[in-house]
Order: structure tokens, then sequence, then C-alpha cells
């Protein structure tokens, strides 16, 4: 073949695994949610290093006349070491990729890359002191290199990645169709580069060519729903900044209506002690309706003051409070939505956090606010707090829907909600688990569709 049909077929060739290296290294994944996402640093090594291996190798075929004697056999060696380096990532990079899969494929799939490394090297080490004496045994050992390594770890990467854009595909994403196209890309690049030697036709670094291209052009296809994703976080975070700034406008009116409402709750008190003293003989069907006057403008005046404490913004110094305190003022705030339901208090007198008092109503009303819309009225929800020497922990157990196992890897996701639109903006989950995280605990959710959900708070007081 001539030399410049040679050049610029291996130029090209190792381009095309570069720009793979390229389209992956410039990619960004701290926004993604893919399972595949931590797995592709392996598929870039893979892409730089095999390009680099292609392009050496355009250069041994072009100038090996003029490799003198004695840089020869450094010159094999070299070439040997860069092509199971090459194979070698890819190989990892399958092992990565059948790790995110079902559990009993990852499981044949290791088995098999175990089996092949250890065939190669028990095939290999034993001819290393031949290879400096003997030619041939660099084919051998090539060949081996290129079947075990490079055909083995090509169909494992390949079959991984088919298995994972299907089901993704299944779970109706799209693009899935584009990792599994990936994935027969490999698995053709595998069988053209370790099966078909290159010296078999002239064409055979043309079909190599073409099968990096697949695997290029779906890759390239498939990451861009990592862009997608980054744009998707930004516009969450931009309607996350919208609804903080919408819910702190809520609260300051909140905080001043409570605090108007409070003068003519004053007010009525006054004027119904006064009534009272006025009138101190009076009849006891007068003093009843006088009694529920007074509980209701109690009531009334206990909410606001409740109100006003929890829209008051969170100032960051911490006390011991009370839990069995915090619960009731949770559970006062939330009795115009608990009278259809019961809310059960387990919690001793003296069981305390070291914790920021108003973070922690925040917590339990957003808890229980989901606990009420998932029960139906006359539905039981339990509180139970328990405390030893290490940490306190608390349960919210309701008997309500319950969520399926897909809902519930979701749950605590920003803006995923179960409600229907307009009814949830899927924030109560994701606040509760930063506010136990501040707080150095941990929040654990269990839960099965129509069985209920059991929400677990663990406080840790070593971190305290």
């Amino acid at each position: 073949m001539p030399v410049f049909v040679t050049f610029n077929i291996y130029l090209f060739y190792g381009l095309v695994f570069f720009s793979m290296g390229c389209a992956v290294l410039f990619r960004n994944f701290r926004y993604s949610q893919l399972k595949i996402a931590p797995t592709l640093w392996a598929l870039a090594i893979f892409g730089f290093s095999h390009a680099f291996h292609e392009w050496s190798e355009l250069y041994v075929l072009i100038f090996t006349e003029h490799i003198s004697a004695e840089y020869k056999l450094l010159t094999q060696w070299l070439c040997l070491v860069k092509l199971f380096l090459s194979y070698a990532a890819l190989m990892v990079f399958a092992w990565q990729i059948l790790t995110i899969n079902h559990k009993r494929i990852a499981y044949i799939g290791h088995s098999l890359i175990i089996a092949l490394v250890f065939v190669y090297f028990y095939l290999i080490i034993p001819d290393l002191h031949h290879l400096a004496i003997n030619r041939s045994g660099f084919v051998e050992a090539s060949q081996y290199t290129r079947i075990l390594i490079g055909f083995g770890s090509a169909l494992l990467a390949g079959l991984g990645m088919v298995i994972y854009g299907v089901n993704l595909r299944q779970e109706q994403h799209s693009y899935g169709n584009y990792f599994a196209l990936c994935g027969v890309g490999l698995v053709l690049y595998g069988g053209l580069s370790g099966l078909v030697p290159t010296e078999y036709h002239y064409s055979v670094p043309i079909y190599r060519t073409l099968a990096g291209a697949l695997i290029l052009i779906a890759l390239f296809k498939a990451l861009k729903i990592f862009d997608l994703e980054k744009e998707q976080a930004t516009a969450a975070k931009l309607k996350r900044a919208i609804e903080a700034d919408k819910y702190k406008a809520i609260g300051q009116l909140a905080m001043g209506v409570a605090h108007e409402i409070n003068n003519p709750l004053a007010s009525s008190m006054l004027a119904l002690d006064l009534l009272e003293r006025k009138h101190a003989n009076l009849c006891d069907s007068q003093s009843n309706y006088l009694a529920r006057i007074r509980l209701g403008i109690e009531r009334a005046s206990s909410i606001s003051k409740e109100l006003l404490s929890y829209a008051r913004p969170a100032t960051g110094k911490r006390s011991f409070v009370a839990v069995k305190d915090i619960l009731s003022s949770a559970v006062k705030l939330l009795s115009h939505r608990t009278k259809l339901h019961q809310i059960e208090l387990n919690c001793r007198d003296s069981i305390v956090l070291y914790a920021e008092k108003i973070k922690l109503e925040e917590l339990f009303i957003n808890l229980l606010c989901n606990a009420i819309d998932a029960c139906e009225p006359s539905d039981k929800i339990r509180v139970n707090a328990q405390q030893d020497e290490k940490m306190v922990r608390i349960t919210v157990v309701d008997s309500g829907s319950g969520m399926t196992s897909t809902q519930l890897e979701r749950a605590t996701e920003l803006f995923y909600s179960t409600k229907a639109v307009g009814q949830g903006t899927g924030l109560g989950l994701a606040i509760c688990e930063q506010i136990v995280a501040l707080h150095n605990g941990k929040m654990h959710i269990a839960s099965s569709e129509g069985q209920g959900t059991c929400i677990t708070l663990t406080f840790y007081r070593g971190y305290d």
C-alpha cells in the first residue's frame, strides 16, 4: 500500500479515537443522574491511549527501515505494552459498565473478565524470556493481546452498553438507542481489531476506522443528554430561586398578618375579661358560651404566635430544645389540616436536641404535611421519638398510599412530586434531607405502594 494512503488511513484511525476521548473529557458530568456517568473516564482513557498506539504504529510502519537494530527490540516491547495498556483501559470500562447493570449480568461479566486476564497471563508469562530472541514471539504475544484483551474487553463492554441502552429505552428514554448503538460499534470494532489480522487485507484498517467512527458518532449523540441535564439543572436553580423569593414574600406577608391579628385578639380577650367581671353571676349555658369564646381566642392567638415564630428567619444559632415541644408546635400550626386525622405523639419530655428550633419546626411540618396528604381521613399518623447516649431517633409513620420503588428512588430529588400538578412543589423531602444533614443526621425513607411510609430521622449526639 502506498505510504500516502497508509499515512491518511492511520491518521484518521487515530483521530477517531482521540476525538472519542475528547468527547468524554470535555463533557460536564456534575449534574448527571445517569449511572453511566462515573464510568466514562475509562472510555476516555481508552480513546486517548488507543489513538496514541495507532499513531505510533503509523510511525513504525513508515520508518521501520530507519530504526537501528539496537532499538528494534525496544520498539517491539513498546508496541506490545502500548497495545496491552490501550485494551486494558477498555477492559476497565467493561468492568464498570457491567457493574451498573443487573447484578447477575455483572457477576457473569466480571467472572469472564477475570478468566480472560488469567488465561492471557498464563499464556504470555512462560514465553516472555523467548521474546528477546524470537521475533515470532512478539507476533504471538500481540495476537493473544488482541484476541483475549482486545476482543474480549470490547465484546463485554459493547454488550454492557447495549444492555444499558435497552434498559434506558424501556424507561421511555429515547437516547438509550444511542448507547445501544455505541455498544454495537464496540463489538464490531473488537471483532475487526481483535480477530482480523491487519495483514489479512489492506482494507482492514479502513473497516476498523469506520467501526470507530460509528462508536464516536453514537457516543457523541448519547452524550448530548448530559448537556440537556445541565440545562435542566440550571433551569431548576432559577426556578428554585424564584420559588425562594416567592416563599420569602409569603413568609413576610404571613408575619405581617399574624402580627396584625394579635392586636384584635388581645383586644377581644380584654373585652371578654371585662365582660366576665361585669357579669359575674351568669348561668351555666352563658358561662359555657364565654368559655368557648375564650378557648377560640386563645387558640387563634397561640397559632398566630407559632406562625410568627416559624416565619421568623433562622439565625443559625443552636440551643438545646425539647423535641416534644417542637412536635407539639408543628401539630398546633397544622391544626387546620389535622381535624380529620389522628396525630399520635410518643415522645418523652426528656428528649432534647442541640439544634435550630425554627429549622426543626420546618422539618416536622413538611413531614407531617406529606403524611397528611398521603392519608385518608381518620387515618392515624404516629410520631415516635427515642434517644440513647449516641443518638436521637425519630420516626414519622403513616398508613397512606405509599410509594412505588421508582418513586422512592426519586423521593428526595428537587421538584419531583407524586402529587397532582399544582398540589406539590417537590421541595418538601429535599428540604427535609438538607435540614437533617445540617444537624449531622441521616434521613431514611421506607415505603411500599398501598402500605404507607415510614421516615426515620437519626441525629447523632457525637457531632453536636
